[in-house]
């Protein structure tokens, strides 16, 4: 899990983003931040081409029903 994020490295990254925020909004989203950097972490990790979900389907005619075949 990585480390929750300081007060400085936070207001660097928003001011690095153009962010103004709310001293509310920037509260709210530092809440968030320790769930998006473990989702970031778990994204970022090496997986195999079955963990990837279909993208494309590749149907060949015999697949089509035969009214949609041409």
């Amino acid at each position: 899990m990585p480390v929750p994020i300081n007060d400085a490295a936070f207001e660097y990254l928003l001011a690095r983003a153009g962010l103004a925020l709310s001293d509310a909004e920037k509260a709210e989203l530092k809440t968030v931040c320790d769930g998006i950097a473990a989702m970031a972490d778990r994204v970022r990790k090496p997986r195999g081409r079955m963990a990837e979900p279909a993208l494309t389907y590749g149907f060949a005619e015999a697949d089509l029903p035969e009214e949609d075949r041409r």
